[in-house]
C-alpha cells in the first residue's frame, strides 16, 4: 500500500478524483485517511464523505462490509469522529449500527438506513436512551429500513413502527425494504387495531398484507401524507371488501 501511495501521490488531485470516484468510500477512507495532508484534502470532500455504506447486498441479504472488527473500530475511534459533521446519510447492518451511531455526534445527518433489522434490535436501538437524548430524533427525516428475512414475526412490522414514530418525531420519508424481494415483510393488522400515527410524515413505501391494511393507513393517522406506494400481497373479492368495509 506504502508503494501504491507513493505511485498515486505523483498524480494530479484531477486523476485522484476520477480514480478514488470507481472505488468504495468505505474503503477510500480506511486506505487513504492519515497518509498525507493532500490526500485527506481530497477523500474529505462530500463525494465521499456524506453517504456511508456499511452493509452489502450477499445472497438476498445484508452482511457487514468489513468482516474484521479492527476496520470497524478504526472507523468508530478515528475515522468517523474526524469527519462526523460532513456524514448527511448513513447506511447500518443490525450487527454494528449501535457502535457506529455511538461513534460520534452527526450534526448534518438527516437519513438512515438500517438494514437486517428484527424487532428486538428495533427495541434496543430506539428505546436507547443516548438516542432519545441527542437531536437525532429530531434530525433524522428520511428512514429507510429492511427487515430481517430470517426472524420476521407477524407483529414485527407493527412494533417496529411505534419505535419509529415514537423516536423520529420529524420524519417525512419512510420506506420498508426487503432484500429478499418475497414479500415477507408485510404490515397486518389485528384486532385492536394500532394507533401509531405521524404528523409529519409525507412520503410511505410498504409492503402490505391485505386491502384493508391500506384502508387504515389513509384514515387519517398521516396527515400530510401525499405519497403513497405499495406493493399488496393479497386482494379481496369486491364482495368480500364491501363486506368488511362500507366504502
Amino acid at each position: 500500500m506504502k508503494y501504491s501511495c507513493v505511485e498515486l501521490n505523483n498524480l494530479p488531485d484531477e486523476i485522484l478524483l476520477i480514480i478514488f470516484k470507481k472505488l468504495d468510500n468505505l474503503e477510500i477512507l480506511h486506505s487513504f485517511q492519515g497518509v498525507n495532508e493532500r490526500f485527506n484534502k481530497i477523500i474529505y470532500d462530500p463525494i465521499f464523505t456524506s453517504r456511508l455504506s456499511f452493509p452489502q447486498l450477499s445472497f438476498n441479504k445484508y452482511i457487514k462490509k468489513f468482516s474484521s472488527d479492527i476496520i470497524l473500530n478504526r472507523f468508530c475511534s478515528h475515522i468517523l469522529p474526524t469527519i462526523r459533521t460532513k456524514i448527511t446519510w448513513l447506511d447500518l447492518e443490525a450487527e454494528s449500527m449501535r457502535n457506529i451511531l455511538d461513534a460520534a455526534d452527526y450534526p448534518n445527518l438527516y437519513a438512515l438506513g438500517l438494514y437486517n433489522v428484527e424487532e428486538e434490535t428495533a427495541k434496543c436501538l430506539f428505546t436507547d436512551e443516548r438516542l432519545s437524548a441527542s437531536n437525532l430524533k429530531n434530525q433524522i427525516t428520511t428512514l429507510i429500513i429492511s427487515i430481517d428475512p430470517d426472524k420476521n414475526e407477524r407483529s414485527t412490522m407493527i412494533n417496529i413502527c411505534y419505535y419509529v414514530f415514537n423516536v423520529f418525531i420529524n420524519l417525512t420519508h419512510l420506506t420498508f425494504y426487503d432484500a429478499a424481494h418475497q414479500n415477507n415483510a408485510r404490515l397486518l393488522f389485528d384486532v385492536p387495531f394500532p394507533t401509531f400515527s405521524s404528523s409529519s410524515l409525507l412520503v410511505l413505501k410498504i409492503k402490505v398484507q391485505t386491502f384493508d391494511v391500506c384502508l387504515y393507513i389513509l384514515d387519517g393517522r398521516f396527515e400530510q401524507l401525499h405519497t403513497l406506494d405499495i406493493e399488496l400481497a393479497n386482494i379481496l373479492s369486491p364482495l368480500k371488501i364491501k363486506e368488511k368495509f362500507q366504502i
